[in-house]
């Protein structure tokens, strides 16, 4: 049969089961779009700006139910080479490092038609920041490209894959043979073996502990039950990394916070103070998931994950098991069981935990937040202001910090945020592919100020599809996050004082609702009328004046963890010149 390249596209994503693309099209990519533009299941959406597409890309990834193993749940850009790539560059290493599965299909032109891309060479740009990358020559190419591309990414350790597809291939109408392929052979999960000899050791390091704990990340996240029937069975206290806030509910009495270590929450530090035997979980054990290193396991670290190149990246292990975690962790239960069959109380600790939690809760309602809104009781009132299963997206900055230590989760995929790539703009275009993902949820954006003027606009398309988002902005005027550090160094702040932005004003011009809290008396009455509003598909912004003057334990602990990585000499420099500024101002 006679089809050209942009329908072969079409094709394969619509075997492939993709719902959502996000991108701009431009002259590169015009032939996909218009295919795209006739397909009853693909709808094609348009951003302001790439950056924003593969934050949406990314987002869809992560709220998607398993999107590693069912087809359709995997976010995809169809973007322009050139300006189009280095754009969405921000969301793509953000995608790479975090362990996000993402398809990238870029229109290019070609020697026949050079246009203005000028001679970067996209491949070697895109080596470090993909998986795998691909040219396609060949119109016979494309659909099995696009299979084996989403087999990769979805594969082993999750990521972004990219595939690029010139524009006269596009057009180009040639000969294919028929029947063309499907996707059923290229989206299983490759094979990966571990022993039964794995699982007993695993299982005897755990029971000759005397105080085993775990840590789990985001690929455990749809590992939820396996986790509490392994913490219960052990009697263990579980943290997680920043990303994995919603592998384990914070609602379990063995749910101790977030990561351990002295920038951990009293809870989880007391924890696991004692921890001699640590099993960790999907994670890589990166600065964030670290608190820039300051988390070091025991000498017994146990590493289970999908990826064996992560093993023995940062922290030697006694043990590494490979493999699909919840397999794992079922075998590994039902070894621990074979050994002792009755799970382990510990009331104690669960008790501890409770306490040390009641405790911190009551430290930060006693904080002074005089005229802005205290932090906890605002995260308090909006957890019983929405659904368990609402989804809380998150920028980069301190209120993303505040959030994961003072806001429970309990279901799996509900919450996100950017982890390693530091990628700020990313909350608001995440909202939106969060809800394009999940209809049916409640999504709400936490996003600072000066991430709000990054990607801002991006609620347009929230506006266009009547989403019913919610976007809390923590308004304080200042890239809060930087002040405060330099507050503490140099004793002032530069460049941070973001100036006076008329929310509501902005609000109005794209037609979202609008809405301010400026007390704490104000929070239930706002937080009612805001989602009252978007159960109609109207988007909302609620403009909170936040009180950052109390610092989450995470961010101070990452201070003082990167002044401990400097030597003795800058350390004492840094301080003395701190101390010279307090003096003199």
């Amino acid at each position: 049969m006679n089809k050209s390249g942009a329908w072969l596209v079409r094709y394969a994503l619509e075997q492939l089961g993709i719902a959502h693309t996000f991108g701009i099209p431009g002259i590169a990519n015009a032939e996909i779009y218009h295919e795209l533009g006739q397909s009853s299941t693909i709808t094609p959406h348009l951003v302001n700006h790439e950056m924003s597409a593969a934050y949406m890309a990314d987002a869809l990834s992560r709220t998607s139910a398993d999107s590693i193993n069912t087809t359709g749940n995997i976010g995809t850009m169809i973007i322009v080479s050139g300006a189009g790539l280095t754009h969405s560059a921000s969301g793509i290493g953000e995608a790479l490092l975090a362990g996000i599965p993402m398809l990238i299909i870029v229109g290019s032109t070609d020697d026949k038609n050079p246009g203005h891309q000028g001679s970067i060479d996209q491949q070697q740009l895109l080596q470090p920041l993909t998986k795998a990358s691909f040219t396609i020559s060949e119109h016979q190419e494309i659909v099995e490209t696009l299979f084996q591309a989403y087999k990769i990414a979805t594969s082993n350790s999750p990521g972004p894959v990219c595939i690029e597809i010139p524009l006269s291939l596009q057009i180009a109408i040639a000969n294919i043979e028929d029947p063309l392929p499907t996707p059923s052979s290229a989206t299983n999960q490759d094979e990966q073996h571990y022993s039964d000899a794995d699982i007993s050791a695993a299982a005897k390091y755990l029971l000759d502990a005397e105080h085993p704990g775990i840590l789990v990340g985001w690929g455990a996240v749809d590992a939820q039950q396996e986790l509490i029937a392994l913490a219960e069975q052990l009697g263990a206290p579980v943290c997680t990394t920043l990303s994995g806030i919603s592998s384990f509910p914070a609602a379990h009495p063995l749910h101790a916070g977030m990561i351990f270590g002295p920038a951990a929450v009293p809870s989880a530090q007391h924890a696991f103070e004692n921890c001699d035997c640590l099993l960790a979980v999907g994670t890589r054990f990166n600065p964030m998931d670290t608190a820039n290193g300051s988390a070091i396991p025991p000498e017994k670290l146990i590493h289970i994950d999908g990826d064996k190149q992560v093993f023995n990246r940062v922290f030697p292990a006694v043990q590494t098991v490979c493999g699909e975690p919840q397999q794992i962790l079922t075998s590994l239960l039902y070894k621990l069981q074979e050994y002792r069959r009755e799970p382990l109380q510990n009331d104690s600790l669960c008790t501890a935990i409770a306490n040390d939690k009641a405790a911190y809760k009551h430290h930060w309602y006693s904080h002074n937040s005089k005229e802005r809104v205290n932090p906890a009781l605002f995260f308090d009132k909006l957890r019983a202001a929405i659904e368990e299963d609402a989804i809380i997206v998150t920028d980069d900055g301190n209120h993303c910090f505040l959030s994961a230590e003072l806001m429970p989760i309990n279901t799996p995929r509900s919450f996100i945020s950017p982890s390693n790539f530091n990628a700020m703009g990313y909350c608001v275009p995440a909202v939106n592919a969060a809800q394009l993902a999940n209809p049916d949820k409640q999504v709400i954006g936490i996003v600072g100020d000066g991430a709000m003027l990054m990607s801002g606009m991006e609620a347009l398309i929230a506006v266009r599809e009547k989403l019913g988002t919610l976007y809390i902005i923590f308004n304080d005027g200042h890239l809060s996050r930087i002040s405060h550090s330099q507050e503490i160094a140099y004793n002032q702040k530069t460049c941070t004082q973001l100036g006076h932005v008329n929310w509501g004003a902005f609000a109005e011009a794209i037609e979202c609702g609008y809405f301010a809290i400026g007390s704490n008396t104000e929070i239930d009455t706002t937080l009612r009328r805001a989602l009252e509003t978007t159960a109609h598909g109207q988007p909302v912004f609620i403009d909170i004046s936040i009180d950052y003057s109390k610092r989450s334990h995470y961010a101070a602990g990452v201070e003082k963890a990167t002044l401990a990585g400097f030597s003795g000499k800058d350390k004492l420099r840094l301080v003395s010149r701190a101390l010279v500024r307090k003096i003199m101002s």
